[in-house]
């Protein structure tokens, strides 16, 4: 199940936990100090993110520590960004072809889709044999809940999620590194099918597909990502990650606005992808010759 970082909530009790320590006050002595309403196990739930904490409380804890006021209402708002993101995205369950399907279900609901994979196809544009490839490969599967009597499976629900990119009503961006496309996953026949699918969908979908090529570097990043409306996931080893803090999921937009903009989209992609097909088909020339 992907895990819900709470970047935004962790700044806002960082900032109310040293606030309170600055003003060389304990819990229960701000607890005190604010009144009937308050206790020393309520400052301690609101210190560890366990207990929410209203706009007026945050402006009385701040009166009373001498804290800046405006600065802690940000980080509560940026916090409350976060928290409404969560609430509004369905849970994705446990395994992976459950993953798959909640996947599809946020991704019909959501006005906003963007996906950059700087080494691999984005699992929206991949052929059915490539994707059998890149998940037989040591952590396609990550080890954990797949089977390999699933695999086709998961395949199938990521074909039915790739339906969407020929659907109206919403901006989807999927942005793949070159490396991706020279990577050798499974056999030359399956890249060339899986780089042929690519120009195809660059040039008749809805969507906006590019190549980020190797001459263009305007991000240093070591990981792809995708978005969902509000919501930013990261696929690691360990599992998912998911961010809805808007402060990072407004770093991955620029990001993904500096890729488009070095990008080669449509049939400017297609041309590429056509240039990277005849490359392979060159024999390799012997270094000795």
């Amino acid at each position: 199940m992907p895990r819900p970082s709470r970047r935004a909530r962790e700044a806002l009790t960082d900032a109310l936990r040293d606030t309170r320590r600055a003003a060389g006050l304990t819990g229960a002595g701000l607890a005190e100090t604010l009144g009937s309403s308050w206790s020393q196990p309520k400052v301690s739930k609101i210190e560890s993110g366990r207990q929410a904490v209203s706009e007026a409380e945050v402006r009385a804890w701040a009166a009373a520590v001498g804290a800046d006021r405006e600065m802690l209402l940000a980080l509560r708002a940026r916090a409350e960004q976060e928290d409404a993101a969560f609430r509004d995205a369905r849970p994705a369950g446990g395994g992976a072809e459950q993953r798959q399907e909640a996947y599809a279900v946020t991704e019909v609901a959501a006005t906003v889709l963007t996906s950059f994979q700087p080494h691999s196809v984005p699992e929206l544009l991949q052929t059915p044999d490539y994707a059998r490839a890149l998940l037989a490969l040591e952590g396609g599967s990550r080890g954990d809940d797949v089977e390999q009597a699933d695999v086709s499976t998961i395949v199938a629900a990521r074909l039915r999620r790739s339906a969407i990119l020929y659907e109206g009503g919403r901006s989807i961006t999927i942005l793949v590194g070159e490396a991706a496309l020279h990577h050798l996953v499974g056999s030359p026949d399956i890249m060339r099918a899986q780089i042929d699918q690519i120009a195809r969908l660059a040039t008749t979908t809805q969507a906006t597909i590019g190549i980020v090529p190797f001459d263009s570097f305007p991000v240093l990043v070591q990981h792809g990502w995708d978005q969902r409306d509000r919501i930013v996931t990261l696929e690691t080893s360990a599992g998912d990650l998911e961010i809805a803090d808007p402060v990072e999921v407004a770093r991955y937009e620029r990001w993904t606005q500096l890729l488009l903009e070095h990008a080669l989209t449509g049939a400017a992609a297609a041309e590429r992808c056509a240039k990277i097909i005849s490359e392979r088909r060159r024999p390799s020339r012997d270094v000795r010759e």
